[in-house]
Protein backbone atom coordinates (compact mmCIF):
# COMPACT_ATOMS: atom_id res chain seq x y z
CA UNK A 1 0.00 0.00 0.00
CA UNK A 2 1.20 3.43 -0.98
CA UNK A 3 2.12 5.63 2.01
CA UNK A 4 0.92 9.29 2.29
CA UNK A 5 1.74 11.66 4.49
CA UNK A 6 -0.26 14.94 5.57
CA UNK A 7 1.41 17.35 7.22
CA UNK A 8 0.32 21.34 8.21
CA UNK A 9 2.32 23.85 6.55
CA UNK A 10 2.31 27.68 6.57
CA UNK A 11 1.56 29.66 4.09
CA UNK A 12 2.77 32.66 4.44
CA UNK A 13 6.68 30.98 5.12
CA UNK A 14 6.42 29.18 2.18
CA UNK A 15 5.29 31.99 -0.31
CA UNK A 16 5.84 34.89 1.40
CA UNK A 17 4.91 38.46 0.14
CA UNK A 18 6.51 40.48 -2.77
CA UNK A 19 8.60 37.27 -3.77
CA UNK A 20 8.03 36.98 -7.54
CA UNK A 21 9.54 33.27 -7.22
CA UNK A 22 7.22 32.34 -4.67
CA UNK A 23 4.09 33.44 -6.75
CA UNK A 24 4.76 31.55 -9.70
CA UNK A 25 5.32 28.54 -7.47
CA UNK A 26 2.29 28.92 -5.74
CA UNK A 27 0.71 28.86 -9.14
CA UNK A 28 2.18 26.26 -10.48
CA UNK A 29 0.76 24.27 -7.49
CA UNK A 30 -2.38 25.18 -8.64
CA UNK A 31 -2.40 24.19 -12.06
CA UNK A 32 -0.53 21.23 -11.19
CA UNK A 33 -3.62 20.13 -9.08
CA UNK A 34 -5.97 21.30 -12.25
CA UNK A 35 -3.72 18.99 -14.78
CA UNK A 36 -4.03 16.07 -12.73
CA UNK A 37 -7.84 16.29 -12.03
CA UNK A 38 -8.06 17.01 -15.88
CA UNK A 39 -6.03 13.92 -16.88
CA UNK A 40 -8.26 11.89 -14.55
CA UNK A 41 -11.36 13.55 -16.23
CA UNK A 42 -10.14 12.23 -19.82
CA UNK A 43 -8.78 8.81 -18.96
CA UNK A 44 -11.06 7.49 -16.76
CA UNK A 45 -13.73 4.81 -18.06
CA UNK A 46 -16.56 5.87 -16.25
CA UNK A 47 -17.42 8.47 -13.49
CA UNK A 48 -21.22 8.01 -12.88
CA UNK A 49 -23.06 11.42 -13.10
CA UNK A 50 -20.50 13.05 -15.05
CA UNK A 51 -21.18 10.73 -17.67
CA UNK A 52 -25.22 11.48 -17.70
CA UNK A 53 -24.43 12.85 -21.45
CA UNK A 54 -21.72 10.50 -22.23
CA UNK A 55 -18.09 9.78 -21.60
CA UNK A 56 -16.73 10.72 -24.40
CA UNK A 57 -18.15 14.49 -24.44
CA UNK A 58 -16.51 14.13 -20.37
CA UNK A 59 -13.58 13.40 -21.75
CA UNK A 60 -13.50 16.21 -24.35
CA UNK A 61 -14.59 18.73 -21.66
CA UNK A 62 -11.68 17.65 -19.32
CA UNK A 63 -8.89 17.79 -22.48
CA UNK A 64 -10.51 21.32 -23.38
CA UNK A 65 -10.12 22.56 -20.46
CA UNK A 66 -6.98 20.61 -20.34
CA UNK A 67 -5.25 22.90 -23.10
CA UNK A 68 -5.90 26.28 -20.94
CA UNK A 69 -4.14 25.03 -18.19
CA UNK A 70 -1.25 23.72 -20.20
CA UNK A 71 -1.21 26.98 -21.75
CA UNK A 72 -1.10 28.42 -18.22
CA UNK A 73 1.82 26.22 -16.90
CA UNK A 74 4.02 27.31 -20.51
CA UNK A 75 3.22 30.81 -19.47
CA UNK A 76 4.74 30.63 -16.10
CA UNK A 77 7.26 28.33 -16.64
CA UNK A 78 8.61 30.63 -19.34
CA UNK A 79 8.52 33.61 -16.80
CA UNK A 80 10.24 31.29 -13.66
CA UNK A 81 13.18 30.90 -16.62
CA UNK A 82 13.99 34.40 -16.38
CA UNK A 83 14.49 34.63 -12.51
CA UNK A 84 18.08 34.70 -11.41
CA UNK A 85 17.30 32.88 -7.94
CA UNK A 86 14.86 29.98 -9.69
CA UNK A 87 17.64 29.61 -12.30
CA UNK A 88 20.58 29.31 -9.51
CA UNK A 89 18.54 27.44 -7.90
CA UNK A 90 17.48 24.67 -10.60
CA UNK A 91 21.31 24.65 -11.82
CA UNK A 92 22.18 23.34 -8.62
CA UNK A 93 19.87 20.09 -9.48
CA UNK A 94 20.57 16.45 -10.78
CA UNK A 95 21.41 16.25 -14.36
CA UNK A 96 18.42 14.30 -15.09
CA UNK A 97 15.72 17.25 -13.30
CA UNK A 98 17.29 19.74 -15.25
CA UNK A 99 17.52 17.94 -18.67
CA UNK A 100 13.39 16.78 -17.97
CA UNK A 101 12.84 20.90 -17.48
CA UNK A 102 14.53 21.96 -20.40
CA UNK A 103 12.13 19.11 -22.36
CA UNK A 104 9.14 20.19 -20.78
CA UNK A 105 9.60 23.80 -21.98
CA UNK A 106 10.83 22.95 -25.40
CA UNK A 107 7.90 20.77 -26.06
CA UNK A 108 5.64 23.15 -24.16
CA UNK A 109 7.14 26.11 -26.85
CA UNK A 110 6.74 23.85 -30.09
CA UNK A 111 2.96 22.86 -28.94
CA UNK A 112 2.54 26.07 -28.10
CA UNK A 113 3.63 27.63 -31.77
CA UNK A 114 1.74 24.11 -33.99
CA UNK A 115 -1.16 23.82 -32.00
CA UNK A 116 -1.83 24.69 -28.07
CA UNK A 117 -3.01 28.53 -28.06
CA UNK A 118 -5.06 27.75 -31.87
CA UNK A 119 -7.09 25.18 -29.57
CA UNK A 120 -7.05 27.01 -26.66
CA UNK A 121 -8.15 30.31 -28.04
CA UNK A 122 -11.17 28.31 -30.43
CA UNK A 123 -12.17 25.82 -28.18
CA UNK A 124 -10.15 25.51 -24.89
CA UNK A 125 -10.43 28.99 -22.93
CA UNK A 126 -13.77 29.91 -24.61
CA UNK A 127 -15.95 29.14 -27.48
CA UNK A 128 -14.85 31.11 -30.65
CA UNK A 129 -18.24 32.21 -32.28
CA UNK A 130 -16.57 32.74 -36.01
CA UNK A 131 -14.75 29.50 -35.65
CA UNK A 132 -18.34 27.95 -34.44
CA UNK A 133 -20.18 29.78 -37.09
CA UNK A 134 -17.90 28.62 -39.99
CA UNK A 135 -18.25 24.82 -38.66
CA UNK A 136 -21.78 25.61 -39.29
CA UNK A 137 -21.58 26.97 -42.55
CA UNK A 138 -20.13 24.44 -43.54
CA UNK A 139 -21.45 21.33 -41.93
CA UNK A 140 -22.68 18.07 -44.46
CA UNK A 141 -26.45 18.80 -44.27
CA UNK A 142 -26.85 15.00 -43.59
CA UNK A 143 -25.35 15.29 -40.81
CA UNK A 144 -26.93 13.60 -37.87
CA UNK A 145 -26.16 13.90 -34.19
CA UNK A 146 -28.08 13.31 -31.04
CA UNK A 147 -30.63 14.38 -28.89
CA UNK A 148 -31.94 13.44 -25.46
CA UNK A 149 -34.80 14.49 -24.07
CA UNK A 150 -35.78 13.59 -20.28
CA UNK A 151 -38.78 14.97 -18.05
CA UNK A 152 -36.67 16.75 -15.98
CA UNK A 153 -33.69 19.50 -16.41
CA UNK A 154 -30.92 16.80 -15.39
CA UNK A 155 -32.18 14.50 -17.67
CA UNK A 156 -32.18 16.26 -20.59
CA UNK A 157 -28.86 16.02 -22.67
CA UNK A 158 -27.47 18.04 -25.77
CA UNK A 159 -25.36 14.92 -26.97
CA UNK A 160 -25.26 16.40 -30.11
CA UNK A 161 -22.80 19.07 -28.27
CA UNK A 162 -19.89 16.77 -28.65
CA UNK A 163 -20.71 16.46 -32.67
CA UNK A 164 -20.47 20.24 -32.49
CA UNK A 165 -17.05 20.47 -30.76
CA UNK A 166 -15.16 17.30 -33.00
CA UNK A 167 -16.51 19.41 -36.89
CA UNK A 168 -15.34 21.87 -35.07
CA UNK A 169 -11.66 20.66 -34.40
CA UNK A 170 -11.85 18.64 -37.48
CA UNK A 171 -13.47 20.95 -39.88
CA UNK A 172 -10.93 21.62 -42.57
CA UNK A 173 -9.80 17.81 -42.27
CA UNK A 174 -11.02 15.21 -45.05
CA UNK A 175 -13.49 12.90 -43.35
CA UNK A 176 -11.55 9.72 -43.96
CA UNK A 177 -8.80 11.40 -42.30
CA UNK A 178 -11.33 12.26 -38.85
CA UNK A 179 -9.96 9.68 -36.49
CA UNK A 180 -6.43 9.73 -37.14
CA UNK A 181 -6.05 13.28 -36.76
CA UNK A 182 -8.19 13.34 -33.28
CA UNK A 183 -5.88 10.51 -32.30
CA UNK A 184 -2.74 12.41 -33.56
CA UNK A 185 -4.63 15.69 -31.18
CA UNK A 186 -4.98 13.84 -28.30
CA UNK A 187 -1.57 12.21 -28.66
CA UNK A 188 0.08 14.98 -28.43
CA UNK A 189 -1.79 16.77 -25.50
CA UNK A 190 -1.31 13.39 -23.35
CA UNK A 191 2.59 13.62 -24.13
CA UNK A 192 2.61 17.06 -22.28
CA UNK A 193 1.16 15.47 -19.04
CA UNK A 194 4.69 14.93 -18.14
CA UNK A 195 3.95 18.65 -16.53
CA UNK A 196 2.84 17.07 -13.50
CA UNK A 197 6.17 16.05 -12.73
CA UNK A 198 8.13 18.42 -13.92
CA UNK A 199 6.18 20.52 -11.47
CA UNK A 200 7.24 17.97 -8.66
CA UNK A 201 10.49 18.80 -9.53
CA UNK A 202 10.36 22.59 -9.35
CA UNK A 203 8.55 22.78 -5.95
CA UNK A 204 11.22 20.09 -4.58
CA UNK A 205 14.00 22.44 -6.06
CA UNK A 206 12.18 25.48 -4.70
CA UNK A 207 11.88 23.62 -1.37
CA UNK A 208 15.45 23.32 -1.36
CA UNK A 209 16.35 26.66 -1.98
CA UNK A 210 14.48 27.82 1.10
CA UNK A 211 15.16 25.19 3.22
CA UNK A 212 11.35 24.29 3.51
CA UNK A 213 10.31 21.60 5.93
Amino acid sequence: MTRVQIRPIKLRKWFPPKDTVATMVAMLCVLREDLLLELYGMTNEHIQRLDDNDPGYRRTYFWRNSLRTLEEIKKVLTRLNFQGGFSDAMAREPEDVRTAFTQLNTELDTAHKEFLKDLRDALGGHLDEKTIQATLDSMDPQHEAFFEAGEIVGRTHYRFAGDLIWATLLRDIPENQHQEKAEALLGRTSRLSQAVKAIDDVVVCYMRDRRLP
